[in-house]
């Protein structure tokens, strides 16, 4: 099989200090919430990218037979590593499949009015910064009240999943353009009512991203910084 070379294979390299910062404010008050959802997936936002060591890996992945191959042994990441890895449970649950919202129901899973301005929700995504300035910044609900459909009380409730979706947006299922997917809301919503895994998710979206750079796509859009691991 021959390889391309990947000279250009672009990453997530560092963690978005936005999301570090709001992780630090989670930390504080529920901590223990967020691993309860999350899992190990907080455990990211402390790990360093190894760009070179990725790239190194893509020139041994035979996307044929989902394997990295090496002159003598071979290797591929499978689900119980994943499972492992995150502390995240797998076993006799229900794969989430992720579904696009409606940018009625994105929002209103975040606790706002329908804003039809924001254009950027018809094509199924949203930035880190919108998120963070309304549902991460203790004062959100002051600062963006009349777009909130909720009391600040309730807003509360709202915050978590949302920190969520930023995480699992920017680190687990990153895109090149720094969007995070608005069906990342359904997967947040699935996790928290329980029963359900999102681990297959995560190591199909590994081997999706590694056969796809492997055949020249520039932005790997796995999670890298477990993949290292």
């Amino acid at each position: 099989m021959d390889y391309p070379h990947f000279p250009n294979t672009q990453m997530v390299v560092k963690v978005n200090p936005t999301l570090k910062v709001w992780w630090k404010d989670i930390k504080r008050n529920r901590e223990l919430e967020a691993n309860e959802l999350l899992g190990g997936l907080t455990a990211l936002i402390s790990v360093k990218s190894d760009r070179y060591l990725i790239k190194a890996l893509l020139k041994f992945w035979d996307f044929e037979i989902l394997v990295f191959k090496f002159r003598d042994f071979e290797l591929t990441p499978t689900i119980e590593e994943i499972g492992g890895f995150l502390g995240l449970p797998y076993k006799e649950r229900e794969m989430i499949v992720p579904h696009k919202p409606t940018p009625r129901s994105f929002l209103k899973q975040m606790g706002m009015r329908h804003n039809p301005s924001l254009l950027c929700l018809k094509e199924g995504w949203i930035s880190l910064e919108f998120l963070y300035s309304r549902l991460g910044d203790e004062e959100g609900h002051e600062n963006f009240h009349k777009e909130f459909a909720c009391s600040p009380a309730k807003w509360e409730r709202y915050r978590l999943n949302a920190f969520a979706i930023a995480l699992l947006g920017s680190l687990v299922f990153p895109t090149e353009r720094k969007k995070i997917h608005t069906s990342l809301s359904y997967v947040v919503r699935m996790l928290a009512r329980g029963g359900k895994t999102i681990v297959p998710m995560i190591l199909a979206e590994i081997i999706r991203t590694l056969t796809r750079c492997t055949k020249g796509r520039r932005y790997f859009e796995g999670c890298n910084f477990l993949l290292q691991l």
